[in-house]
């Protein structure tokens, strides 16, 4: 990603996420590659492979993952995709490292973000994420629609979904906004399904069109949700293997 890290100024940053590591992602992102655009797949290291016959939902094989993901960032998504919310602390813990052991050993690189599987919030998980030095953590209900970066990286909510029914109005906004005072974020979630099934399917074609609406824009910078909350940060941490991982400490804020 060029210019993430320029200085002298505010930035507008726009990043995807979408969740669960299936099938459809492959369609997803040869979209994205199309577009120039970027983002983030969470992923469930135990269930790679994995077959949800009712929902027609295939989770892309172990041996794949590397190749289908080249160029994009992987981040955690539970171990088996738990209810952290019934779980005991232990137990989110366990999931919660072995993931991204996990998926750190098969990508090769350090995983730095994790999105909430059922958007399971709780402060065991986030206290978990905060202290292995990880960047952030994404949720996707709350008082989203806004584009500002969040004062905890940890509880950070997804400005909509990326087929939300007023995307493109949202789209419209951001493009006209002038990041003067602070540094803009527009973070879209979702499943790579929905392309096929789900509450408001949404098919390539329609995925191309809201594609084609914020892409492009010499003003905007598309990236994957790790290098949007690193261009904001200002602490460095030192990573595994000599690496150098931003760490999302706000300027006068106390996260």
């Amino acid at each position: 990603m060029s210019d993430v890290k320029s200085s002298g100024g505010f930035k507008k940053y726009f990043t995807m996420s979408f969740d669960d590591g299936v099938e459809q992602d492959k369609r997803v992102i040869a979209l994205m590659k199309q577009y120039g655009i970027k983002g983030t797949f969470n992923l469930s290291a135990g269930l790679f492979g994995k077959h949800h016959r009712l929902a027609k939902i295939c989770r892309i094989p172990k041996d794949e993952i590397v190749q289908v993901y080249d160029g994009f960032e992987v981040a955690s998504h539970g171990y088996k995709h738990e209810m952290f919310r019934y779980m005991s602390k232990a137990k989110i813990e366990k999931s919660l490292s072995r993931d991204i052991q996990e998926l750190t050993d098969l990508m090769g690189y350090r995983i730095v973000g994790h999105g909430y599987p059922y958007d399971m919030h709780t402060r065991a998980g986030e206290d978990y994420l905060r202290n292995s030095n990880m960047l952030y953590a994404r949720k996707v209900l709350g008082k989203g629609l806004n584009f500002r970066f969040p004062e905890n990286p940890f509880k950070y909510i997804a400005t909509c979904h990326f087929n939300a029914k007023n995307i493109l109005k949202l789209f419209e906004q951001f493009v006209e906004a002038e990041p003067v005072e602070e540094n803009l974020l527009f973070m879209t979630w979702g499943h790579g399904y929905e392309l096929d099934v789900g509450f408001r399917p949404c098919p390539e074609p329609e995925l191309e069109r809201i594609f084609s609406k914020i892409a492009g824009k010499k003003d905007i910078i598309y990236c994957t949700n790790k290098e949007a909350f690193e261009a904001v940060g200002r602490t460095e941490v030192q990573g595994e293997n000599d690496e150098r991982v931003q760490a999302a400490v706000y300027c006068n804020r106390d996260i």
